[in-house]
């Protein structure tokens, strides 16, 4: 049944929308089969982690192709941004991030835009969701009786559908930042003297 549970996580994680959080499956599986925690939490987080990387690098392969050529090279140069100046804050940021419930979906598609080496963020999230699903999952006590109701009840929350809506959009103006201007201007910025 452990392996079960990580197909599931797997899936559920390489969609880009309109799941439930991963926490609740995971407490599901260890509530109605009775399976262990830290178990299920691991093999939650590494399913889950390869799940996001598989929807990274499918936005890379397959998304960069509706973006134009300009925006791709945008991309591309957050991406040179991330692994040179940011690559310290960008896996910090996601192991914070990852601490929470909340989806991640869009943040591992635009991650996946960019060219942005995924490793370290995936690794931070890997840490990150590791320790979450150990706590979420350990002090889980009610769990639905079909794991169908946990899909259906993320489509009948008018809430959670209107962020996952909100987050995509977000996504969309993500590609449509001038992210090589954004980035020259901040470069600019902190060589200018002060006071000026």
């Amino acid at each position: 049944m452990l392996l079960a549970a990580y197909v599931v996580v797997f899936a559920i994680n390489l969609a880009p929308a309109f799941m439930p959080p991963t926490w609740s499956i995971l407490a599901f599986f260890a509530i109605t089969f009775q399976l262990p925690v830290l178990p299920l939490a691991i093999g939650g987080a590494i399913a889950a982690s390869a799940g996001r990387l598989a929807l990274a690098l499918a936005s890379r392969r397959g998304g960069r192709r509706f973006l134009s050529r300009d925006r791709r090279e945008n991309l591309a140069a957050l991406g040179e941004w991330i692994d040179t100046k940011g690559k310290v804050a960008a896996p910090v940021a996601m192991l914070v991030y990852s601490f929470g419930p909340i989806p991640s979906n869009q943040l591992f598609i635009a991650a996946g835009l960019t060219t942005a080496n995924l490793v370290p963020i995936v690794g931070a999230f890997f840490v990150g969701r590791l320790l979450s699903y150990t706590f979420w999952v350990s002090t889980a006590h009610l769990a639905v009786t079909r794991l169908g109701d946990l899909f259906a009840a993320e489509l009948r929350n008018g809430v959670l559908i209107g962020l996952e809506i909100l987050a995509l959009a977000a996504l969309v103006l993500f590609t449509r930042i001038d992210w090589r201007r954004l980035l020259a201007e901040r470069g600019r910025s902190r060589v200018l003297p002060a006071g000026r």
